[in-house]
């Protein structure tokens, strides 16, 4: 057991047990990548459930029962991920899969809970299984990639004029998602996908970038993990800077600016959820509240994208579970949440039924801006101009 996973771990045992309820928390389980390449996002989606699981428990829990994390590191290893979902279904038997992290630990996570029938909540990425009817199991605040790509494809279209979109995606599930959802949305438009491509067998870009240049495309659509897409972005600028890149569902998007810094001036990121620091919102002005109360627990939290996307997917949750019968049960669970309809979070608002399990249908734009910052954009005419 890693040191950061005992941490949170007698963290959220310990706010758990500091309620006098004589009624046993409430546990939730995820398997994520707390070491490895993935840590520091991962690490901050823990931290925004984290925050809310707290903030929950300090108002008394639900139907007077406090909510308990177990979080185990898979350092992004397949095995080891499946070794954790036994444990935390088979050992553990938690109430909850909740908030698998990546498009492999996602559809993991999926096969594991319907194998399993155990409720799954939650994902920092929206593949199709989750959003389906037939995973009966399954909910997640976030679009699927069909509505994302609908939206994005379409929003360019629409307010820029121009048709000629291109597709760089990762060899995984996800980038294989996103090219067909891409080409289901040009479809729509009674268009086709511009030209596409992946990196090679060794993740180089710049084979790929050069093959799409020469297509002289509008617009690429980009999916693939942080690391490839900030090459690629490098890669072309270095020869385009007239091109719109549009990079879908990125996981952090203030660590890919970090990284880009001027290099992804007017770079389009889409996000499931509000801008984290426009505290005009209700829902961020409540998540705001909830880092500074935990920073008692862990100094090192921060208001971000990825731990305000795993703040509401715990809202939702626990919205869901209040809702519920007491005692909770996940068949129980399911049904309540067959009922919710455009319920607001406070500026954010989710609806599931039997045949929709993915509660938003919202897309939230935000660009790369001067110096490595990033800015929220109302329509594509907002974009900063790229100059080297």
């Amino acid at each position: 057991m890693s040191l950061l996973l005992l941490f949170f771990f007698m963290l959220t045992t310990d706010l758990a047990s500091a309620d006098s309820s004589p009624s046993p928390p409430l546990s939730i389980g995820l398997s994520l990548p707390l070491s490895g390449n993935e840590a520091s996002h991962a690490g901050k989606w823990l931290q925004g459930m984290s925050a809310a699981v707290a903030d929950i428990n300090r108002s008394g829990g639900v139907h007077g029962r406090t909510l308990r994390i177990l979080a185990l590191d898979d350092a992004g290893n397949s095995r080891q991920r499946q070794a954790n979902l036994a444990e935390l279904t088979e050992k553990e038997k938690v109430f909850a899969l909740f908030g698998a992290f990546g498009p492999l630990g996602t559809r993991e996570t999926l096969l594991h809970a319907q194998r399993t029938s155990t409720l799954f909540f939650g994902s920092s990425t929206g593949l199709r299984g989750l959003s389906t009817p037939q995973a009966l199991p399954a909910f997640s605040i976030r679009p699927d990639v069909g509505g994302e790509a609908e939206t994005l494809v379409h929003r360019f279209i629409d307010e820029t004029g121009k048709n000629r979109i291109s597709v760089f995606y990762g060899d995984d599930v996800h980038g294989a998602e996103y090219l067909d959802a891409v080409r289901s949305a040009l479809e729509k438009k009674r268009l086709t996908v511009h030209s596409f491509a992946s990196p090679d067998e060794n993740s180089d870009t710049k084979t790929a970038a050069q093959r799409l240049l020469s297509s002289k495309p509008d617009a690429i659509v980009i999916s693939a993990p942080p690391e490839i897409t900030a090459n690629f972005i490098r890669n072309i600028r270095e020869n385009d800077g007239t091109i719109v890149l549009l990079v879908v569902s990125h996981a952090d998007p203030i660590a890919l600016a970090d990284t880009l810094m001027n290099r992804g001036l007017g770079v389009v990121l889409s996000q499931a959820v509000p801008f984290p620091y426009y505290r005009r919102i209700p829902a961020v002005n409540a998540y705001a509240a909830a880092v500074d109360a935990f920073k008692k627990e862990d100094p090192t939290i921060e208001m971000d994208f990825p731990g305000f996307e795993a703040y509401l997917n715990v809202r939702a949750f626990a919205h869901i579970l209040r809702q519920s019968p007491s005692p909770p049960a996940p068949p129980t669970f399911i049904q309540t949440a067959y009922k919710q309809f455009e319920v607001d979070l406070g500026g954010f608002r989710f609806s599931f039924s039997e045949n929709r399990h993915a509660g938003s249908e919202e897309i939230y734009l935000i660009q790369i801006a001067p110096g490595g910052f990033v800015s929220p954009i109302r329509s594509f005419s907002e974009l900063y101009a790229f100059h080297p």
